[in-house]
């Protein structure tokens, strides 16, 4: 019989229920046991052991019906879920990945085959790449694992187990928030080459600088979507430029999250800026070459590493976004209004990400708290 009583001090009827049978491991085709003890009635033996044969029984129907690579499983995910659920720069971004990480080492893997100890020991050999790009690569399996589940290739996914370890390249000791003087060294280098291009750049900074919109929809940005009458500028674009060519880039109006796509206030020093701008600049795009063409914003990126480290200052595109949801809120502005300016879905992005209080604003929020008073 597969279960048996088994006495026990430790219950008040003095026996217990072992469970136990023996199954094929359909992989190696080796001969097991499976056993579990501690049921107080043979009713609750008798169910989990139906519950284990049919689990046992799915797990041989799956490892007999599908031989699919990680390689394979991979295509098969961006084309019939990938491409559809996440935006064009993120596959991009993710087929890369896969490319150099994880093709190469996991590619001809069979799917059945990957378990934990298969999954931890790759990323134990990623030790020596970067923390934040084994963490996006955990993401990648992650997302290739559920939707292997979901196509019958496997029962389970052990991604979420997985620890990831990786030599911490993270700036977090630098400073998100620019400094007004470094912000200004900036421009005035761009300015001072006096080229198109970097005139463009530096239209491209104040855009972000006032409005913290990111700089794939700053690139995309039209002269349309600024209204100088109702003060707002539309955005519901943005162009789409990872590891593409000039020729190659496109403008997408599917955006990050719902909340990206809004009407946003229009300040009065950028209306400044823009008016000027425009009628110098005739083209449709207002971040463009000389012939009004898309500007990849790599190249921005680049040149603003360039001076950057020739002025030995921190600073990056980026840190406009930041140091404007820093403003709003340590400035007093409410957080609703904070988090429509930035167009974020979850009003805990505001508060958690970009809000970086420094240490003056911790000690007066504790005076507000506790207000000085004489001690006797």
């Amino acid at each position: 019989m597969s279960i048996r009583k088994r006495m026990s001090k430790k219950t008040e009827s003095g026996v217990t229920y072992q469970v136990s049978f023996s199954y094929k491991d359909y992989e190696t085709g080796e001969k097991k046991c499976h056993t579990k003890s501690g049921f107080l009635s043979v009713e609750d033996a008798q169910l989990y052991e139906d519950k284990m044969k049919e689990e046992l029984s799915y797990q041989h129907q799956v490892l007999k019906k599908y031989k699919i690579t990680i390689d394979e499983l991979f295509h098969e995910w961006m084309k019939m879920e990938a491409e559809f659920q996440y935006q064009d720069n993120t596959i991009i971004d993710y087929k890369n990945r896969y490319k150099k990480h994880i093709q190469k080492r996991l590619g001809d893997r069979l799917v059945s085959d990957m378990d934990y100890k298969a999954f931890q020991q790759y990323f134990n050999e990623n030790e020596k790449i970067g923390l934040s790009t084994n963490f996006k690569l955990k993401k990648i399996l992650n997302g290739l694992m559920n939707f292997a589940i979901k196509c019958g290739y496997c029962t389970m996914n052990p991604i979420p187990l997985i620890y990831v370890s990786g030599i911490d390249n993270s700036r977090v000791h630098l400073n998100k928030v620019y400094q007004e003087q470094d912000f200004n060294m900036i421009v005035a280098e761009l300015l001072h080459k006096d080229t198109h291009l970097y005139n463009v750049f530096a239209v491209a900074l104040y855009i972000g600088r006032y409005t913290g919109l990111r700089i794939s929809e700053v690139f995309a940005l039209t002269r349309d979507d600024f209204n100088f009458e109702s003060q707002t500028i539309c955005v519901s674009k943005k162009v789409v430029y990872a590891n593409l060519k000039k020729n190659e880039l496109y403008v997408q109006h599917q955006m990050k999250t719902k909340a990206s796509k809004s009407m946003i206030p229009f300040h009065k020093n950028l209306q400044k800026i823009m008016k000027k701008w425009m009628n110098y600049h005739p083209y449709s795009y207002v971040i463009s070459d000389s012939q009004g063409k898309l500007v990849n914003p790599k190249q921005m990126e680049f040149t603003l590493w360039s001076i950057s480290k020739e002025k030995n200052i921190h600073f990056h595109y980026h840190m406009l976004r930041h140091t404007l949801a820093t403003k709003l809120v340590n400035n007093g502005a409410d957080l609703k209004s904070a988090q429509e300016i930035m167009r974020h879905a979850n009003i805990s992005t505001t508060m958690n990400i970009y809000t970086h209080v420094n240490e003056e604003n911790k000690l007066n929020a504790l005076y507000i708290a506790f207000p000085e008073e004489k001690i006797e």
